[in-house]
Parts: structure tokens; sequence; C-alpha cells
């Protein structure tokens, strides 16, 4: 298949996909991994390195940059207020190391690799993920403030999860701290600089409020660009520290940026998960299935709730809503994502890791239909289904709780 055809059928599945997965209300990232694995190693009608050649790499790597930038982009930490607040900053702090060290440990005893490279499996792990977290309570409806928890953790958590995956991937790659230390510096000064310019041609710079939303996109891809240009690697922290900055400064409203994620965010998932799933070799899936199954075994049944216990201690939340929060932790696009990225970075250094890409993508499907088959009655047991439906705010996330 050629350049274009390969770029139509990866757009036209990645869509249908999606509109299917809100038609249906499940978790988009399940349909489009069905259908990448389809069109892809199944049926043979996609060849990602076929079709995109030596511009793979780069392209998913900028489009990571791009789906990390949308994430950030809800890091307003004026709406962590409230019953939530210390959960979820135990639970992106505290737990997100738990997470990280109980991952690399479990990655470690089910596999043949090294610590360095658990470590990698480890740190990506940490992350959850809103476009899988979001349907999911969608369905689940549990009351506050386990709701508000449970999303703000998915939005928090992702470019804090792949930062640290970054960092970790860097080291054991080049194993020079200062290479990491360089390349997060540049990043983030490359990503301040770009908020900065951003910032003021919105604010004085009467740019038209329509028109916010493909500048930011232009700027991110700027952004990463020139990160990338300064120093190998740098783009995803530009991209991350981008839209951190945005989110939390006071200058100018950004308010039309949060369409971002809801067309060109949907767009970038939909098609970066079709490519990706489409070069999952289905040999080396089935080869680390019983690895896997153990893995999410442990993560599930073992860590998860250690975390949740750990992180939520001395909170004011009940047993119940701790013991809730300890049955929901699935993996989204951002750990695909990155793993698929890792993995191009440790084969273009001559160094391939086989094992990175059908693990973490068996851990996602392995997760996504655990919490999505027992959500409902794990909050039904417990307690904590709420009786309507919570209101949103306009982002389509849960208002938080203020009355502590």
């Amino acid at each position: 298949m050629d350049l274009v055809g390969g770029i139509a059928l990866v757009v036209a599945v990645g869509v249908a996909g999606q509109v299917a997965a809100r038609a249906l209300r499940v978790p988009s990232i399940l349909l489009l991994l069905v259908l990448g694995l389809l069109v892809g190693p199944v049926l043979g009608w996609l060849d990602p390195d076929e079709v995109f050649g030596d511009a793979l790499f780069p392209l998913v790597s900028m489009a990571v940059g791009l789906l990390l930038f949308e994430e950030s982009l809800k890091l307003d930490f004026r709406r962590l207020r409230g019953g939530a607040r210390r959960p979820v900053l135990g639970l992106v702090t505290t737990g997100a190391l738990v997470t990280g060290l109980g991952a690399t440990a479990i990655a470690y005893l089910f596999l043949d690799v090294t610590w360095g490279r658990a470590a990698v499996i480890g740190a990506i792990l940490i992350v959850s993920g809103p476009t899988v977290v979001g349907p999911l309570l969608a369905i689940i409806r549990p009351r506050q403030p386990v709701e508000s928890v449970l999303a703000f953790e998915g939005i928090f958590i992702d470019p804090i999860g792949a930062t640290v995956a970054l960092a970790v991937a860097n080291v054991v790659l080049h194993a020079e701290p200062v290479s990491l230390f360089e390349t997060g510096g540049w990043g983030l000064l490359v990503g301040v600089v770009a908020a900065a310019l951003l910032v003021i041609l919105i604010r004085f710079g009467r740019v038209p409020r329509e028109t916010e939303v493909v500048l930011a996109f232009a700027f991110a891809l700027g952004a990463y660009a020139i990160a990338e240009g300064v120093h190998d690697e740098a783009g995803l922290f530009a991209t991350t520290a981008l839209g951190a900055v945005l989110a939390n400064q006071r200058v100018a409203r950004t308010e039309p940026l949060h369409e971002f994620g809801t067309h060109i965010g949907l767009l970038l998932i939909g098609a970066l998960f079709v490519v990706l799933s489409a070069r999952i070799d289905l040999d080396a899936l089935a080869r680390y299935a019983l690895p896997t199954i153990g893995i999410v075994a442990l993560l599930v049944l073992v860590l998860r709730p250690v975390v949740a216990a750990v992180s939520t201690l001395g909170t004011e939340l009940r047993w119940s809503d701790r013991a809730m929060i300890g049955w929901m932790a699935p993996r989204g696009i951002v750990a695909a994502s990155t793993a698929s990225v890792f993995a191009l970075r440790f084969e273009d250094a001559g160094e391939p890791f086989p094992q990175l890409v059908p693990v973490v993508f068996g851990v996602v499907l392995l997760t996504a239909i655990v919490y999505g088959f027992t959500g409902g009655p794990a909050a039904t047991l417990f307690g904590v289904r709420s009786s309507e439906r919570e209101r949103l705010d306009d982002d389509g996330l849960p208002i938080l709780d203020r009355s502590t």
C-alpha cells in the first residue's frame, strides 16, 4: 500500500473506532486495538513500516508529544481542591513511586530482562489515562469523591508517568545521567519559552479566538521540533512543559485550547493506536502471553490495592472509597504509545527490546477488560455507586466536592 492509501486507511479506521466506541460506551482503546490488529497482522492490509518507512519513528514520537501536550493542558491545579485533593496528590506522588518500583520488580520477576529494562516497563506502567478511565467511570458511575479522585488521577498521572519513563529510558540507553539532565533541561526551556510566546500572542496579539486551537497546535509542533533539533529526545519534555505552563498561567484566557483534545486529540489517538497495534507481532504477543497475565494479576490484585492504601492513608475517604480506588487502574494510550516509541528508540540504538511492546500492549488490553467487566460489580459491592449522575464541568470532568 502506498503512503496516501495508508494514511487514508489509518485515519478512517481510527475515526470509525472512536465513533463506534462512544456509541457502544466502551473504552475506545479496546476497539482500536482490535481494529489495528485486524487491518495489520491479521488481514495484512496495513504495514506501517512499509508505508511510512524511515519516517515512522519521528512521526510516532511527534504524535506522542502532541498527546502529552493535550494531556498536560488538563493539569490545572486550581481544579484540584476539596475532598479529592489529598488522595489525588498522594496517588500521583507516593502512589506513582510505589507503582513504578512495584511494577519494575514484577516485570523483573516474570520477564528475562535486566533491572534497567524492567525499570523502563515499570515506569511506563505508572500511567493510567483518562481515555480509558473516563468511559469506565461513565458506565460505573461511582459517587463523589471517588469519581473525582479516579478521573483526576488519570489526568495528572499520564504526563508524570511518561516523563519518568522517558527519563528512565534515557538512562538505560545512554547510561549517562548528564544526558538526561541536558535532555530534560533543554526540553523544559523550549516548552516554557514557547508557552510564554503563545500567551503573549493570545493576550496582546489580538489572536481571533477561533484560531487559538490551531495556533497552539502549531506551537506544540514547533516546540517539539526545536527541542529535538537542540537535543535528541527533548521534544516530549518540551510539549509536556508547554501544556502544563499554559494550564496554570493566569495572564491569558486559554479555554478554547481544551477543544484540542476533543478534535485533534481524538484524531491522534485513533490514528496512532491503529498504527501501533498494526505493528504488533502476533507471535510475540502469544509468546509473552503467560508472563503478561502474571504481571497483570499482580498489578491488579496486589500492587494497586497497596498503592491505593498507602496513597490515601490519613485522608477523609471511607474504607469503601479507598477499596474502590484500589480496584481501578487501567492503562491507556499513553502507556501503549510511549512503549512503542521507546521500542523504536532501542531498535535505532542497536539494542532491541522485544518484550516491551507485546507486554505493555497486553497489560493495556487485559487491564481494560478486567476493570471493564468488574468495575460495576465492584462499585456495587463496595456501596459506592451513585444513584444519579454527578454534575460535570465544561470539559466533561466531575466537579470536585468542595465541602471539605
